[in-house]
Order: structure tokens, then C-alpha cells, then sequence
């Protein structure tokens, strides 16, 4: 039996329009194209499935009214949707052929073994987005009201200002992106974000691109202990602060109380660090920081797969930034900072949030008018942004401007920020601005009496 024929009669004689939304063109092979484009015409023109008998009327090529009246002769005894599947399995099955066999040809008698592994990981990319691996959403009749306790369990506040986050959280599907000038507290941002998240009994997975993963373990650190960041990253602390620190690097490991209760009698955190790893495992849940200097979307999948499917309690992916991500490792025609480029980037961190149902945030750069560098478009696949505005080091308080919100109202808003320590939130501030209106209104109200 020929698949396609088969397909294409019991999608036509069922009239099962739901499957026929899921098929792709490309599954079929190239002299089902025409019929194919002729079904999908009708559709759009009166929203329904064309018959056997609407074709035979609508159809005037020759070659096409052929396979028409062959496809009407098959013999079927499968529902459309199993047969579709079998389709999609042929297709993704000869696509991963072709493109190893041109990887074959082409490539691998010159490439080196970390050319060669980014190949491949570009190669599974390219072959995930023509074929639909997720399952369909329920029919209106059989979806719950409700998602299940389960993923509201996942969804994501950003731990950024206690009270903004009782109104507004982010669904595991969706993504997030915050926008700010060079030096105006990104990579804090997402350090913040990732050590609340830790803290809530999940694990932060953290790509840093341009901060190596010391740099931003120490961040976090300085973060939860309230140790000043310039004196922990040169180890000049007092003996209180030792002990802060000691704790939170124990909190990362299993059963490590013993190894704490003799650091505090040597004081030597090298020592204590080494008792740590022979003596100890570190705990699944914590934050994950991945430093790659250059990387591209293939390695952000191939990473989550392996972390996600070891039944890591996941509770954001962090990608600091989406502006230094790739989409390969083959050069864009216009650069790293294409438009098309970063557009292309953003929606596969929108679709790794669907598909592993976690939420995603990434920072962005923006001009001095605070709209995105480079593409404006990398907004149009995220669920929600922010434009960040830092202030002064002195004002302590920094805005998160909402330019984008999908699924609740825009709201804007502004936490304290203690530039020693790193630590944004989780307290309510005024800004410079609110301040100064604030201060005027005052100065209008004395006037008036």
C-alpha cells in the first residue's frame, strides 16, 4: 500500500480536518505537492475539507486529476492520523540519511572533533524544525479547565520584587526577555533570578557566554549571603562572612554537616572544599552553570536533553544573552548580529520552552532609546519583556520597564538594588522619578495651604 495515497483518501473521505492541520508538506513526496497545495487551497477558502467529488470539479491538471483518481482506488483499512504518523517517520528518517550522507561528503575529512560533534548537533536542529515532534492540544471537548497541579507547580515568578510576583508569574512554556545597555546589570539579573530559583528547591540551568561559570557561581553567591561581591572574589572576609559562605557552599551538597562542623574548627575552605567533593555528592538540584564562549542553539538542545531527561527538578533555563547566541555554527550572511539572525535565535528559545515545558529567560542589549539592538523582531516570539533602567549606583533601586506581556496586564516596577552585595529585591522601591513627582506634589500641597 502506498502510504501517501492512503493518507491522502482517508483524510478526504473522513473529512478529518484535525490531522490535516498537522501534516507538512515536505512529508509527501514531491508529485503529492500539487494535490496537497489544491487541498490546503480549499480549505482556506471555505474552512472546510474538500471531497473526493469537490477535487474531481476543482482540479484541471491533467497529472494531478491522475493521482486524484488513483488515490480514490486505494484500498484503506487505517485511521488518517496513524497513517500520517507513518509519514512523518519516513520523511524524518530519509532527511537524517541525506544530510549525513552531505555531511559525509563534504565535511568530514577536514573538520576537527568539535566541528565535527557542532555539525551534528546542527544537523538534529535542522531536522527538528520540519518535523512536528510535539503531540497536538486536546480538542475544546476534552481539555481540562485547568492545567494540572503539576505545571502550576512549574510556573516561574522572577524572585525579583516580592510583590509583583504574588500578581505575575510565567507559565513553563513561556519566554522571557529583559533588555538593557552594556553594563546596566544583565548578567546580575539573570544571576538573581537563577539564585532565586535555587532557592525554591529547583535547579537554575545557567548558559553564560561571556562571564565564566566561577564568575557567575561567586555572583550567587555573594547574592543569597549578603557578602559584599568585591571582597568574596578576593577571599578578603571576615570570620562571620566565612561562615555564610561555608554554609551556602555546603547547602550544595549531600550530607555534608560533618564537613561543615570540622571546617569550623580548621577555617581552611580549600581544605573544606576537597572534603566536599571526595566525600560527598552534589545535590540535583542546584545551579548549573554552563560556560560555552561560543554558542549556538544546537548545543543549548543537546545540553538540555541530556539534563532535563536525568529528571532534574528544572525551574528556568537562563541564556545570558540571546544577542551572542548562534543559530549555527555556519557564518550568517550578514554576521553574528543579522537581524534575521537573532530573530531565528529567539523563536528556538521560544520553542525549547514548549518543548521542554520550562520557562526560559534571556537578556537582550538595547539602544540608548532603550528599544533592541540589532532586530527589533527577537521581541515578537517572547511572552513577556522588560526594559531595564539602573539609575544611579547611589538612587539603590533599579526599574524593570514592561514592554511586553502576553498573558497578563503591563505592569511596570521597581526594587531595591544593593550594588555591594548584587542583590536586587526583594523589597519595593521609588524611583529617582517617582521620587521627584513625589516631592513636587508635596511642594504643591504645602503651597495650597
Amino acid at each position: 500500500m502506498n502510504i501517501s495515497s492512503a493518507f491522502m483518501k482517508q483524510v478526504l473521505v473522513t473529512q478529518d480536518f484535525e490531522t490535516w492541520t498537522q501534516v507538512r508538506k515536505h512529508y509527501l513526496p514531491a508529485e503529492y505537492h500539487r494535490l496537497f497545495t489544491e487541498v490546503d487551497k480549499h480549505c482556506e477558502k471555505f474552512q472546510k475539507m474538500p471531497t473526493i467529488e469537490d477535487l474531481k470539479f476543482e482540479l484541471r491538471d491533467s497529472a494531478t486529476k491522475e493521482l486524484l483518481y488513483a488515490v480514490e482506488n486505494v484500498e484503506v483499512d487505517a485511521e488518517a492520523f496513524m497513517l500520517l504518523q507513518y509519514l512523518k517517520n519516513e520523511f524524518t528518517q530519509k532527511e537524517i540519511l541525506t544530510q549525513l550522507e552531505d555531511y559525509v561528503d563534504k565535511s568530514i575529512s577536514f573538520e576537527d572533533a568539535e566541528e565535527s560533534v557542532a555539525h551534528l548537533k546542527q544537523i538534529a536542529v535542522e531536522v527538528e524544525e520540519k518535523v512536528d515532534l510535539q503531540h497536538p492540544d486536546e480538542s475544546m471537548q476534552r481539555i481540562p479547565m485547568w492545567e494540572p497541579d503539576e505545571d502550576l507547580a512549574k510556573y516561574l515568578p522572577l524572585g525579583l520584587n516580592t510583590e509583583y510576583d504574588y500578581d505575575i508569574s510565567f507559565s513553563p512554556r513561556d519566554l522571557i526577555l529583559v533588555g538593557g545597555r552594556r553594563g546596566a546589570g544583565k548578567s546580575i539579573t539573570c544571576a538573581n533570578i537563577a539564585n532565586s530559583v535555587v532557592e525554591n528547591g529547583k535547579t537554575a540551568i545557567y548558559f553564560t557566554i561571556e562571564m565564566d561559570s566561577r564568575s557567575i557561581l561567586q555572583r550567587c553567591c555573594s547574592i543569597a549571603t549578603g557578602v559584599p561581591f568585591s571582597r568574596l572574589r578576593t577571599k578578603n572576609l571576615s570570620v562571620t562572612e566565612w561562615e555564610g559562605v561555608a554554609k551556602w557552599w555546603a547547602a550544595r551538597f549531600m550530607n555534608s554537616q560533618d564537613q561543615l562542623t570540622e571546617y569550623r574548627n580548621h577555617r581552611d575552605f580549600d581544605k573544606f572544599h576537597d572534603k566536599l567533593k571526595s566525600e560527598c555528592e552534589i545535590l540535583p538540584t542546584q545551579l548549573d552553570v554552563l560556560y560555552r564562549p561560543s554558542l549556538t542553539i544546537g548545543d543549548i538542545q543537546a545540553t538540555l536533553q541530556t539534563k532535563l531527561h536525568d529528571g532534574h527538578n528544572v525551574g528556568v533555563i537562563i541564556v545570558d544573552y540571546i544577542n551572542q547566541v548562534k543559530r549555527s555554527r555556519i557564518p550568517a550572511r550578514g554576521g553574528q548580529y543579522d537581524w534575521t539572525e537573532q530573530i531565528e535565535v529567539s523563536k528556538a528559545l521560544k520553542t525549547m520552552a514548549q518543548k521542554y515545558e520550562t520557562p526560559v529567560f534571556s537578556p537582550y542589549q538595547t539602544d540608548a532609546s532603550g528599544e533592541a539592538r540589532f532586530a527589533k523582531g527577537i521581541l515578537d516570539a517572547a511572552d513577556a519583556a522588560y526594559a531595564m533602567e539602573p539609575w544611579e549606583q547611589e538612587d539603590a533601586c533599579m526599574t524593570f520597564k514592561c514592554v511586553k506581556m502576553r498573558s497578563a496586564v503591563m505592569r511596570s516596577f521597581t526594587s531595591t538594588m544593593d550594588w555591594e552585595t548584587l542583590k536586587i529585591g526583594p523589597d519595593t522601591a521609588l524611583s529617582p522619578k517617582e521620587r521627584e513627582d513625589n516631592d513636587q506634589k508635596t511642594g504643591e500641597d504645602i503651597d495650597d495651604l
